[in-house]
């Protein structure tokens, strides 16, 4: 199959789009890191917790989350396709870190 000039720049603008799209899960795990610190200044003396309580519930509550989106995720993307469960995601990221923002 022989390509024309025009493809090259449609295959270059492609290839931007996936590679900010790709980029956006780093940047969401960093954004998730900060506001999970951000939040143990707090859950420190809220809670009474010491640093072991503070890494227990940090791991008690992110691994099982994890482990159910490695679980099911390739399921519901079969089932809705790629893109919609993409999407779904970004709105409960978006949903839980209004969440954050608003809580006292």
């Amino acid at each position: 199959m022989s390509r024309t000039p025009g493809d090259a720049r449609s295959n270059g603008r492609f290839l931007t789009q996936l590679t900010v799209i790709a980029t956006l899960g780093g940047l969401l795990f960093g954004y998730d890191t900060g506001v999970i610190s951000g939040a143990l200044l707090y859950m420190k003396d809220d809670l009474g917790l010491s640093a072991f309580g503070e890494a227990t519930v940090v791991s008690c509550l992110l691994f099982p989350g994890a482990a159910f989106g490695a679980l099911f995720g390739g399921r519901v993307a079969d089932r809705i396709g790629r893109k919609r469960t993409l999407l779904v995601c970004a709105g409960l990221f978006l949903v839980g870190a209004l969440g954050c923002a608003v809580a006292p």
